[in-house]
């Protein structure tokens, strides 16, 4: 867990995607969101430093974030930020209610429920493409760097360390996606963020009106899953300012 500028009263909540990690997000990030903010950014299990621990569900994970939090007397966050499998972690942690937060950003958040076919489909793909890229490592890096630049090489190597049992869990979680009931206010304080090339852009235009008529949607037109945040990390982070700046914290 990153703790960065404890001595700052506003604090931001990052949340990593797959295949990335706390130490990646911070460098992406913090110096673009800036210095006045205390910075919370985990490791999910089976990355980063935690890559020997192997991934169980989001809800394990939201706890030790509520855990954490609530042990450093943080109550309030000024922005909380989740991005793909870190989206579904965070929608695990709305669903506390002792945390207020003021803003809650999603990008490439899958919101599948009950998605048992697509569980299968997606699981078997990954495991396929896990096993290939253990069998090819050069090969998965031109991939992945084609997808997201520079950061490409790095995500690889976490796709080759991660056990299948982990990655199995990371697809059932996005395929069973437990939605929290939030109030109006809450979802007001909801942006929910997708490329226009990606999968899970679908079901967000189904499910979320339904489930979060007062939350706000916006699509990054050309763009796959997050990689506009990959593409224009100081652009994103302005966005986000912006997006706290707007807020009520």
């Amino acid at each position: 867990m990153i703790d960065a500028h404890q001595d700052k009263k506003k604090v931001v909540l990052l949340i990593h995607p797959m295949l990335l990690s706390a130490k990646e997000m911070k460098l992406a990030m913090t110096d673009y969101l800036g210095g006045e903010f205390r910075y919370i950014i985990p490791d999910l299990s089976a990355h980063g430093e935690r890559s020997e621990e192997p991934y169980e569900s989001a809800k394990k994970e939201s706890e030790r974030l509520h855990t954490y939090l609530l042990d450093h007397g943080i109550e309030e966050l000024t922005l909380a930020f989740g991005a793909s499998l870190g989206g579904v972690v965070l929608l695990q942690l709305l669903a506390y209610r002792d945390i207020k937060v003021h803003k809650a950003v999603f990008e490439g958040c899958s919101v599948w429920q009950h998605a048992k076919a697509l569980d299968c489909i997606v699981r078997t793909i990954f495991i396929h493409q896990h096993r290939k890229a253990v069998r090819n490592r050069s090969l998965a890096i031109r991939k992945m760097a084609r997808l997201y630049g520079e950061k490409g090489a790095s995500m690889a190597e976490t796709f080759i360390q991660i056990d299948e049992q982990s990655i199995k869990n990371i697809c059932h979680d996005c395929a069973f996606v437990n939605l929290p009931v939030l109030s109006e206010e809450d979802q007001k304080a909801c942006l929910f963020l997708y490329g226009s090339k990606e999968f899970d852009l679908w079901a967000a235009k189904k499910i979320l009106p339904k489930e979060y008529p007062h939350a706000r949607m916006r699509i990054w037109d050309g763009y796959d899953h997050c990689a506009k945040m990959s593409a224009d990390s100081m652009g994103y982070c302005n966005m986000l300012r912006n997006e706290i700046a707007n807020s009520n914290s």
